[in-house]
């Protein structure tokens, strides 16, 4: 498989590096896709200010805030790369400003079923300055006493939250819009819900849209606000929330890329960014391909993140065909979704228990469906991706804590070695093939052939 007169492909490979790609020179040129990453802001502060005077459907913040006003602010887990220790000090100033009393300002992580914020991890996400300075909340997600019971929704979703975000009078949510496999695109209201929920709303809220067949679970990804059925669901339970809720979004690219960011009704912010996210973020519906390539960039390497990017690409490639990821991984991220010990034990199975895994996947769904579990959201989107496609994953630091196997997928800590299974799982040489290099923020639509 000689590689000897390709030119390399440079693919970023964590935060400054880039990685080299040279395909066998029997291979296809590939097609590469790449989201539009043009025209970023420049000064963070001024552009918020902006916003922040540009309320959309909403009053401004400063007559949202009274003497005695109880604020809960939320703000997105550490593994997305929103500006919050930027845009903290703004709005808190304006809050300051406004009347409202530094003691009934709370701060609370959006964490859902991640890693609870540590007291080292908190400074690093709000600053060391906020985090001594204002009660700082990582909601635990199973204690039920401190969560408050709001009812139910017409769905049959409970919905029950973080007392301190439950019980304020004002809710500001500080976050970004980034590519869902669910949702259509995070954001907005997703940062109470499932970010601030107990257990039993975060599992009921990641089954909506999960009941239809595999072609509409597909579909879901990049999907409308109006027309989501997990978006749907997040808007039904935010209506019981007392109070009101208003938004701080951004519409971001890599860490340190800001496109847009606005100010005003949850809602309408959010339907907003997401309209802009299609037309910068969402790429060709070409004809799926032999080989799909998506690069994790600029995912700081937490695994369970890393199959996302992989998955929001699977569409590229053919049924039949092979998806492959390459995953850098921060080593203090390895296991902020799933704990070492389980994946490890995955990977122990070898390629018997690749085996059972890819084929007990889709009876496991269906018992899951029935016991109503919340556990079906990950076996649901774990066997999309393995079902109908082999799964190569170039991740040395993966690799040498798991070894050449996490299930059904293959582990590679070099390349060559890695194409070569390629072309073993096609049975012949690729006659096509499409790379992502950004595949962290871009995605390929549910295609119609």
């Amino acid at each position: 498989m000689s590689s000897s007169k390709r030119t390399p492909l440079e693919v970023p490979w964590g935060k400054a590096a880039t990685l080299p790609l040279i395909f066998p020179s029997h291979w296809p040129e590939p097609v590469v896709d790449q989201p539009n990453l043009a025209g970023a802001v420049h000064g963070y502060d001024q552009e918020l200010k902006a916003a922040l005077n540009s309320p959309q459907d909403s009053p401004a913040l400063e007559q949202l805030i009274q003497p005695g006003t109880r604020v809960a602010i939320v703000v997105d887990d550490p593994s997305r790369w929103t500006p919050i220790r930027q845009a903290l000090p703004v709005i808190l100033t304006r809050l300051l400003a406004a009347s409202a009393n530094r003691e009934n300002i709370s701060i609370s992580v959006g964490v859902g079923r991640h890693h609870a914020v540590d007291a080292k991890a908190m400074g690093l996400r709000v600053g060391e300055e906020i985090a001594n300075a204002y009660p700082c909340y990582s909601p635990p997600l199973d204690d039920e006493s401190q969560y408050v019971n709001l009812g139910t929704t017409p769905e049959g979703v409970p919905v029950k939250v973080f007392r301190p975000v439950a019980e304020a009078d004002l809710r500001i949510l500080i976050g970004s819009v980034l590519p869902h496999l669910q949702a259509g695109f995070g954001g907005g209201y997703k940062l109470i819900f499932p970010g601030c929920s107990h257990r039993q709303t975060l599992g009921a809220l990641h089954r909506q849209g999960l009941g239809q067949n595999a072609e509409q679970a597909a579909a879901l990804l990049g999907s409308s606000v109006a027309s989501n059925p997990m978006r749907k669901a997040i808007t039904q339970a935010a209506s019981l929330l007392p109070g009101r809720c208003v938004s701080v979004s951004h519409l971001l690219g890599a860490p340190g890329q800001i496109f847009k960011i606005l100010y005003g009704d949850v809602s309408r912010v959010q339907e907003l960014l997401s309209s802009q996210a299609v037309q910068r973020l969402e790429l060709p519906d070409r004809t799926p391909v032999d080989i799909a390539i998506a690069g994790n960039f600029p995912w700081p390497g937490d695994p369970m993140m890393s199959f996302k990017a992989l998955i929001h690409h699977r569409e590229a490639c053919r049924r039949g065909g092979v998806l492959v990821g390459l995953f850098w991984t921060d080593p203090t991220e390895i296991d902020r979704s799933f704990p070492m010990g389980a994946l490890k034990a995955i990977a122990r199975s070898g390629a018997a228990g690749g085996w059972f895994i890819q084929r007990g996947l889709r009876m496991a769904d269906r018992v899951v469906s029935h016991l109503d579990l919340p556990s079906r959201f990950m076996l649901h989107w774990a066997r999309e991706l393995v079902a109908e496609r082999s799964v190569l994953v170039y991740s040395p630091a993966l690799k040498d804590r798991l070894g050449p196997r996490l299930g059904p997928v293959q582990l590679f800590s070099e390349l060559p070695p890695l194409w070569k299974a390629a072309e073993a799982a096609l049975k012949r040489p690729p006659t096509a093939l499409r790379v992502f290099p950004e595949g962290g923020l871009s995605y390929v639509p549910h295609h119609q052939f």
